[in-house]
């Protein structure tokens, strides 16, 4: 564990953060060369290819999070003023609910989403 740690690993992750390897036939490029290059091969819109399932999955997750947190809260505080500790403890049970809510349903959908938006017609 500590050569994970050293001062070594730090500076090659470092160096490396500037530029990436996509696959065998591209040579390691900068991340905006690959982009340019993807983008000309492929079009303008190639990035976006997918935006919509994981924006749903973000509004599901968001909503999940939002109200768990207000109804926990709400059951919990019931009138009394709120804390700092309160609200974070609340905050983390309504954020492993959402956690376990997000992994089921939504996980297998959003990622059929994601192959349906891929196919091409």
């Amino acid at each position: 564990m500590a050569s994970v740690l050293s001062y070594e690993s730090l500076v090659h992750a470092v160096a490396r953060a500037g530029s990436v390897t996509v696959d065998e036939k591209r040579k390691s490029k900068t991340i905006h060369m690959v982009l340019l290059e993807i983008i000309k091969e492929e079009g303008l819109l190639t990035p976006y290819r997918g935006w919509f399932p994981v924006i749903s999955s973000l509004c599901y997750s968001n909503f999940v999070y939002f109200y768990t947190f207000n109804s926990l809260k709400a059951v919990w505080v019931k009138g009394q003023r709120s804390t700092t500790g309160k609200d974070l403890v609340v905050g983390f049970v309504a954020g492993v609910v959402n956690v376990l809510l997000q992994s089921r349903p939504p996980g297998p959908r959003a990622i059929l989403l994601q192959v349906h938006a891929a196919m091409p017609g």
